[in-house]
């Protein structure tokens, strides 16, 4: 472990590089694996619902803007170099288990079905590892920007960043995405 750290801290491009490999394996590649699995062995699944590889928020979203903003977010926190209370970490996962379970279950309590739900209130395999994943990166994305308002608080100039503004771009990019996927908006 010590080695790793060493290894990370000599050469920050690795961490960046996890980063970005960790979230698209755990963002879209199972979820797209999944969906080419079941499409190989024709199952009904993959042919009466959509499936990942049917949405562009998995595709561009899950599979490059993510995996993008988690590094500049990496990035960001690695610059500021602060050290989180309990706190802090508990209360953003808090968030990301409340807005995780908030959207599942709209989802299931307005029928939107597809392959990770069939039914209404039943996940599938799949669907709880999206749900996991979920919870980890909004737990994340809620970490950060709890940062930022701590170290904005402390040194207003601090959070004036182009890694800042392009974490929010990512971020309304990924959710225009999922609206439109959705048919919310055009």
């Amino acid at each position: 472990m010590l080695r790793t750290v060493a290894a990370v801290e000599q050469r920050p491009w690795l961490l960046l590089g996890l980063v970005f490999i960790a979230t698209c394996i755990f963002g879209f590649l199972i979820q797209a694996g999944g969906s080419v699995y079941l499409q190989l062995r024709a199952d009904p699944i993959a042919f009466q619902y959509r499936t990942t590889l049917s949405y562009t928020s998995a595709i561009v979203g899950d599979g490059i803007l993510i995996p993008l903003a988690n590094v500049l977010i990496t990035s960001q926190l690695v610059t500021w170099r602060r050290r989180p209370h309990v706190a802090e970490i508990g209360g953003a996962m808090l968030l990301g288990a409340l807005v995780t379970a908030f959207v599942h279950l709209y989802q299931a309590a307005n029928d939107l079905l597809n392959w990770t739900m069939t039914a209404p209130y039943r996940w599938t395999g799949l669907g709880y590892e999206h749900a996991a994943f979920m919870f980890a990166e909004l737990s994340f994305v809620f970490f950060f920007w709890g940062q930022v308002a701590l170290v904005g608080k402390e040194s207003p100039r601090a959070i004036v960043s182009q890694r800042i503004a392009l974490v929010v771009l990512c971020g309304l990019a990924f959710l225009r995405l999922v609206f439109a996927d959705y048919g919310y908006i055009r």
